[in-house]
């Protein structure tokens, strides 16, 4: 389905069925709207504005800096009303906030990269993010390059990209890869191989974008509790090369994305080129090397008009040796969300064991923060998600929006050839489309395929819809991991 079509579909709460048919209205699927970012930028950039790009070299802005930030079809502007429900600390206590923090002195980054003449800020910003978060009791220089390179989706290697993207690429255990077995080139789009993951990430922390200038606690405690937090910016405003200072007032979708490593709440405004209307400053890690602003870092208003949106938190990323394998359909990711008009909904993917192996975990994004879910696993699945022999039911709670790992809890004996369902019932709270899925968007993810009998959808539990029947190439966002 193009993105046209698609877009249409999506943002006229298209429902996948046939009113028609005398059927309740809620056993039709309706997709979520898409982000205005995301349309706003496809198919093709302005040109003469900074999103002007080739396919070689990526955005450019007019001083001659690479950017590379691309908005990904998910639009989650709903968590803004959520905001203070969404628990950062996850069961830690809340600490008093300092008037100001900065990773610098924590030992907790590592070293400024530079990603050159290639539109790979969003790589950048990514790992500035998880290898903060794995520090200090593990120092990691984990490589952008294999990032860019091997992402799966539509855009070449320097077009750009999304913390969205980079989600899919860790979920699947494509990365992490180290620097030294694929080192930086904003040149070359190939990488080498035959390269396995050295972690398995395990949770990403989704944060809320900011609702005004004063609405920064959550990224904070993010910073304090997990390290680095990605997020995007629109860089096209003024910059004063003296003090390295950052703000812009204006009104567009963000072009570039860095790491949040720390806040000033008495940074000067008069710090900055163009005045902004109060002081306070968050500390941002760039990717454009040392030689850019303070040996890399500079400060961004807390009055800039982007700062702020898309947060990301890239951590808990664990040894390979946690699992064995991983059945999956969905490469590439969470491309868009389904629902049925209301707040709750089944979705579940059926696999068939591959070995003598041990189920040990599942995982799943959810859109909301405090989304209550309940997790069943089956076997003898031949006959549908929920037929067969019920082997373990876990009920849950997720504090944030994000991607999560859930353990089954002890291990579930699977012999080869078993045929298994993965089902979950998830209720995301004020976001009708609880359902994320992987699907074939033009100029994004138009690779993505399915097949027939792998991920069903029911706005019950009881009657089930295979996807491919309602949506062509589209498979829920549900994994399994097991052991052998």
């Amino acid at each position: 389905m193009g993105l046209l079509l698609t877009s249409f579909l999506l943002l006229t709460g298209w429902m996948f069925g046939n009113p028609a048919s005398g059927i309740p209205q809620e056993r039709f699927l309706v997709g979520s709207p898409l982000n205005p970012a995301f349309l706003a930028q496809t198919p093709s950039m302005k040109a003469g504005s900074v999103y002007q790009r080739s396919t070689a070299d990526g955005p450019l802005t007019p001083e001659g800096r690479r950017l590379g930030y691309k908005a990904s079809p998910v639009d989650l502007s709903h968590l803004k009303e959520l905001a203070e429900d969404q628990t950062i600390l996850q069961g830690r206590q809340r600490l008093g906030l300092p008037d100001s923090f900065d990773l610098r002195v924590e030992g907790k980054l590592t070293s400024v990269r530079d990603q050159g003449n290639c539109g790979s800020c969003w790589a950048f910003a990514t790992y500035g993010s998880l290898e903060s978060n794995l520090l200090p009791g593990e120092s990691e220089d984990l490589s952008e390059n294999h990032l860019k390179n091997t992402h799966g989706f539509d855009w070449d290697h320097c077009d750009g990209g999304n913390a969205y993207i980079s989600a899919a690429y860790l979920g699947r255990w494509s990365g992490t890869v180290r620097e030294m077995d694929d080192p930086y080139n904003p040149v070359s789009g190939v990488s080498p191989p035959g390269l396995l993951p050295m972690k398995h990430i395990q949770e990403i922390l989704i944060i809320p974008d900011r609702s005004n200038s004063w609405d920064n606690r959550r990224i904070k405690e993010a910073v304090t509790a997990y390290g680095a937090v990605y997020t995007s910016m629109y860089w096209g405003g003024s910059y004063n090369s003296a003090t390295h200072a950052y703000y812009f007032n204006g009104s567009t979708y963000s072009n570039h994305a860095v790491a949040i490593v720390g806040w000033d709440d008495n940074y000067s405004r008069n710090n900055f080129s163009t005045v902004p209307p109060g002081d306070g400053a968050f500390i941002a890690r760039n990717s454009w090397g040392t030689a850019f602003g303070e040996n890399g870092y500079f400060y961004i208003s807390y009055h800039d008009a982007n700062i702020g949106t898309e947060n990301f938190v890239f951590r808990e990323a664990e040894s390979t040796a946690n699992y064995s394998r991983i059945y999956q359909y969905d490469p590439l990711g969470w491309v868009t969300s389904v629902g049925y008009g209301r707040r709750s909904a089944w979705f579940a993917n059926v696999f068939t064991a591959e070995a003598d192996e041990e189920l040990s975990a599942v995982s799943f994004y959810t859109a909301s923060p405090n989304s209550k879910f309940s997790l069943y696993i089956y076997k003898n699945a031949a006959g549908g998600p929920r037929d067969g022999t019920l082997e373990r039911r876990v009920n849950g709670k997720m504090a944030s929006a994000g991607y999560h790992t859930v353990s089954t809890g002890s291990p579930i004996f699977l012999p080869r050839g078993q045929i298994f369902s993965v089902v979950v019932k998830l209720r995301t709270p004020k976001y009708d489309y609880p359902i994320p899925i992987e699907s074939p968007m033009d100029n994004y993810s138009s690779l993505a395929t399915a097949n027939s009998g792998e991920s069903y959808v029911s706005p019950n539990g009881k009657d089930w819809s295979d996807l491919q029947d309602l949506y062509s190439n589209a498979n829920v966002c549900l994994k399994a991991f097991t052991q052998y």
